[in-house]
Formats: C-alpha cells, sequence, structure tokens
C-alpha cells in the first residue's frame, strides 16, 4: 500500500484551474517507484510536500515561502 498526495493533476477534473498542475504520467510514475522501493509515501508535487513539512510546525506558526 502506498499513500499517494499530490496538489491538482493534469487531468480533465482539474480543467477548470489554472493553478499549477502534475502530470499524471509523472504520478504514476512515482508511484511506481515508490512500490518497487517500499517506501510507503509519495509526497508528488511541491504543495504536497509544503503541506506534509507544516504538519510539524507549531500551530499558528507562520506558512513557510
Amino acid at each position: 500500500m502506498v499513500g499517494v498526495h499530490a496538489g491538482f493533476v493534469d487531468t480533465d477534473l482539474s480543467a477548470w484551474t489554472d493553478a499549477p498542475k502534475i502530470s499524471a504520467a509523472t504520478v504514476a510514475e512515482l508511484t511506481v517507484d515508490a512500490l518497487a522501493h517500499g517506501r510507503p509515501e509519495v509526497l508528488a508535487d511541491e504543495q504536497s510536500r509544503a503541506v506534509k513539512a507544516a504538519l510539524s510546525e507549531p500551530v499558528g506558526a507562520p506558512p513557510r515561502p
């Protein structure tokens, strides 16, 4: 089992926004690589990595740039 975390993925479901997107192929490649190497989690894009990092910050801490 692998937890896959991604912001907007470039699919029809995210066509409504101009926000930065990661390709579905990249998410798939990262996921297969995680499975092959026994990693339990994929943080597919910068937004997901920033959110994960913020989880360990004190409540009320200003966002990191």
